[in-house]
């Protein structure tokens, strides 16, 4: 969830909650303040009654009062006066003659003349209560209104603020550590997002400038190893053609030439693999899958015939947008990594569509390395001195800078590798 979608659920649960409770107040409030009115107005009424039966009696105006009975004087012995509200049955003609209706009512017990009395003064309460209600919807559509306002109003305003923010996200989201351009952020006044522009800019700076480091360090490492290797390969290759050599001097020389070419085809392996990781192969284009697994059959024809195996060939002519030499280096990898630890007179099976590549060979059941472990650096399964342990390596490494999906399995003798290609 976002900051502003979840600042302005906050607000809108504020609201509504203050909403209700005020709403519940401002009812409450009305309703006590008119019945203490109507009650001031209820003990006046008794008051003028008890007054017309002391000064006025026998009464011209109101009904003849009620005296107390036996119960009555002994539940109220003295001057009581009650209020409470009750329902009364209309009696008046037309709409409503069967409904009651809401009084407010005093019911007083006085000593009047020596003789104890009972006065009810009642007054409908249905006035009232429309009023509260006219007045509590008013002003519940006032606080709607008011607090509907306040929160489209605090709604745009959070997003003009944030704006930038999110601005300088999507910028940060496409940046690219190989750009040697610094990163232009979206300014603001906000002085916590100001602190946030320049940590950025230090940041991708700094990043800028180890890589930069990092690719040049392998880069020259790679090629002040390569230039003494060659000399020492070709050094050896010389001393071998020495017909002065013993056989055991020609095997200690012929092992050094063979490590020399090991340590020669790793510290290009690793210089590849560097490069992926860092993904200076960054530019793409349409290449069809189907004409670099050909041309790469054809660069291993040799091997696979050395082997005697039967290639199997399933290829669309869909094409894919990617690097081409990170391509290249897949498909070799895969089909190297399929002859290698493939069989004599075994097979290799290859499916190409527009959403997935299948390499499917025959070979030994692993028995000592998971399964997990093959797309690490230096894990193998095969106990041969030309594996480096680093093709599946390479391979999974081209994948992640793609986005693809890889996935090993593994059924009887046959060991299949697939990529699934995301969009």
């Amino acid at each position: 969830m976002k900051l502003i979608q979840k600042t302005s659920r906050t607000y809108l649960i504020l609201s509504v909650i203050i909403f209700l409770v005020s709403g519940l107040m401002l009812i409450f409030v009305l309703t006590t303040v008119m019945n203490k009115r109507l009650d001031e107005q209820l003990a006046y009424l008794k008051d003028v009654i008890a007054k017309r039966i002391k000064y006025d009696y026998p009464l011209t105006i109101f009904e003849e009062p009620v005296e107390l009975n036996d119960a009555e004087n002994r539940i109220y012995p003295n001057d009581t006066v009650i209020y409470k509200d009750t329902l009364i049955l209309r009696n008046i003609e037309g709409e409503g003659v069967d409904e009651f209706e809401k009084y407010r009512q005093i019911k007083a017990y006085e000593t009047l003349h020596g003789t104890r009395y009972k006065i009810i003064a009642r007054q409908s309460l249905v006035r009232n209560q429309d009023l509260v209600w006219v007045i509590s919807f008013a002003t519940f559509i006032i606080i709607l209104l008011l607090l509907t306002g306040l929160w489209i109003m605090n709604t745009l305003t959070s997003k003009q603020l944030w704006k930038p923010f999110y601005t300088n996200l999507d910028r940060l989201k496409n940046f690219s550590i190989q750009d040697q351009n610094p990163i232009k952020l979206e300014a603001t006044n906000i002085d916590e997002f100001q602190e946030l522009n320049i940590s950025i800019k230090n940041l991708t700076q700094k990043l800028q400038s180890d890589f930069n480091s990092l690719k040049e360090f392998s880069e020259n490492a790679s090629h002040e190893m390569q230039t003494p290797l060659a000399i020492m390969q070709s050094k050896i290759e010389l001393l071998l053609q020495s017909a002065k050599l013993s056989k055991e001097q020609s095997e200690l020389l012929k092992s050094i030439y063979q490590a020399g070419q090991r340590l020669s085809k790793l510290n290009k392996t690793l210089l590849l693999l560097a490069k992926v990781e860092n993904q200076q192969y960054s530019s793409k284009e349409e290449i069809s899958f189907k004409t670099l697994i050909e041309r790469q059959l054809e660069n291993y024809e040799d091997f696979i015939l050395n082997k005697n195996l039967k290639v199997i060939k399933n290829l669309s002519d869909d094409t894919f947008k990617t690097n081409t030499i990170l391509a290249e280096t897949l498909i070799s990898n895969l089909l190297s990594n399929s002859i290698r630890h493939n069989v004599p007179n075994g097979s290799i099976s290859i499916n190409y569509s527009a959403d997935k590549l299948v390499f499917t060979n025959s070979g030994k059941s692993l028995e000592h390395e998971d399964p997990e472990n093959l797309f690490n650096r230096f894990k193998k399964e095969s106990t041969s001195k030309e594996s480096l342990g680093l093709g599946l390596a390479i391979v999974k490494q081209v994948c992640d800078v793609n986005n693809w999906q890889i996935d090993y399995s593994q059924e009887k003798n046959l060991h299949k590798i697939t990529v699934l290609f995301k969009s």
